[in-house]
């Protein structure tokens, strides 16, 4: 599973928590007991966006699941 998360390095990411948090940002750094996101943004229920100042760093233990954001195709 470790080789699949670091493959999303420089991807942009969904991140969802145990306490119900979820935030957005570009996978920057995989590392045993954390995840660092850059230009991170917490998501709300409705679809707000608030951004989080400088890298957030996400433990392990506090991730649900994780999804990879693929750009919306234009034709």
């Amino acid at each position: 599973m470790r080789k699949f998360i670091d493959s999303l390095q420089r991807e942009t990411v969904a991140v969802h928590l145990s306490d119900g948090t979820s935030l957005k940002g570009v996978l920057l750094a995989c590392h045993r007991d954390c995840l660092v996101l850059a230009h991170a943004v917490t998501l709300s229920a409705d679809g707000g966006q608030i951004p989080v100042d400088g890298e957030a760093v996400l433990p392990r233990e506090r991730i649900l699941w994780l999804q990879r954001l693929m750009p919306e195709a234009t034709t």
